[in-house]
């Protein structure tokens, strides 16, 4: 394998705005690839077409796909199509972004493999263990009496067992986020943590207003994110006398958003949780300027893992904001300065004890420029592609 290699990262992501936080990490990882000196470019989905993304240049290359009724039928057409890129144009690398095992990433592996056998295919779990989440899904599915999605996840679940069975003979390497673990799938794993394309990220000017403390989520569609233990540790903290007023402002628009609103309009707290919808990249710069702190996942509990890995919290650290966690994160030591660790539990948040960390952060006028710091030497792309790339030329 040559010192630079024609990287490709196969996602089948969206360009919908609700899958931005997913598709900025598909083009961070690719963009940490092409610091390290590799020919680096991505793939991803707009209606009927892949799209190719070349990381440091401007356009891209539209590959259509005849419509597809059903969805397994269009994961197989953007299976085809990208195997079909691969076969005109064979890569060193292929990294397949992926959750369960399925025949439409077996797909793509082997076509990586059969246009140029030297080729290392790496396949991305999203999340490990990922039984808790499937088990939700299942639980969901059967409390609504969903049927139709029901049998889809227990389709998705026969065909990774069906597929596990062969993935080896394609796949060299499995990056797991979450918890270590040595072998999936009779496959060499790496563990890896998240990480941002640090540049790319403005560091924070704190501008936050000082006569009321005002923390930050971004949610994504995952209950993972607990944001409600923000809110009712909210009520608890304003029935005893709080010490300073406190604002909870969330971005994003989706049924856990709509969940959140019922909630927080239960407990009284309207004035106090703004729900802001979908932001840009630039209107979120600004939004860490003005607010003191951020909130990562404060409930992994509910699909039953104890590590995590957010990329959240990768850029909140990028950002040079103070953050809220509930997970082990083996990065996180639980005694910087800039990151405040709560019980991975179903309770309450403890809000004073949130309050009393940021105004210790606030003491404090280079901390922003210490968390990015630490973000620089420990959560960018290229340094994580590196272990990516040391780790394939071993097998």
């Amino acid at each position: 394998m040559s010192d630079t290699m024609r990287f490709l990262y196969a996602s089948n992501v969206s360009t919908d705005m609700q899958y931005s936080g997913i598709l900025r990490k598909v083009a961070g990882q690719a963009a940490g690839a092409a610091r390290l000196g590799w020919d680096a470019s991505y793939t991803c989905v707009e209606g009927n077409c892949v799209l190719l993304r070349r990381s440091g240049r401007e356009g891209e290359d539209r590959f259509p796909f005849p419509d597809a009724a059903r969805w397994s039928e269009q994961q197989t057409r953007i299976a085809e199509t990208i195997g079909a890129l691969l076969a005109e144009d064979p890569r060193d690398v292929v990294y397949i972004k992926g959750f369960l095992t399925n025949p439409y990433y077996r797909m793509i592996a082997k076509s990586a493999k059969e246009a140029n056998p030297a080729c290392r295919v790496v396949f991305e779990v999203a999340t490990y263990p990922y039984w808790g989440e499937y088990k939700r899904f299942f639980r969901v599915d059967l409390a609504r009496r969903n049927l139709r999605g029901l049998l889809g996840h227990v389709k998705e679940v026969a065909q990774h067992g069906l597929t596990t069975l062969s993935f080896s003979r394609y796949v060299d390497a499995v990056v797991t986020f979450g918890s270590p673990v040595e072998k999936l799938w009779g496959i060499p794993a790496l563990p890896l943590d998240n990480g941002v394309d640090v540049a790319s990220i403005p560091q924070r000017e704190d501008r936050a207003p000082r006569e009321r403390i005002s923390l930050l989520g971004v949610a994504g569609t995952s209950i993972a994110h607990g944001y409600d233990r923000i809110l009712r540790g909210m009520r608890q903290y304003y029935d005893n006398s709080p010490k300073i007023p406190l604002v909870f402002h969330i971005v994003g628009k989706n049924e856990t958003i709509q969940q959140l609103q019922g909630l927080a309009a239960s407990l009284g707290l309207e004035e106090q949780v703004k729900f802001l919808g979908y932001k840009t990249a630039g209107e979120l710069a600004e939004l860490y300027c003005e607010n003191d702190a951020a909130v990562s996942s404060l409930g992994v509990y509910r699909i039953g893992l104890t590590h995590l890995s957010p990329l959240k919290s990768r850029e909140y650290c990028a950002a040079g904001i103070p953050f809220l966690y509930a997970y082990e994160d083996r990065l996180l030591s639980g005694g910087l300065p800039f990151a405040l660790k709560l019980p991975n539990e179903d309770a309450p948040a403890d809000m004073a004890a949130v309050v009393d960390f940021v105004q210790a952060c606030r003491q404090d006028p280079a901390l922003s420029g210490k968390e990015r710091q630490f973000a620089e030497e420990h959560y960018d792309w290229a340094i994580i592609m590196q272990q990516v790339l040391d780790f394939v030329r071993q097998r």
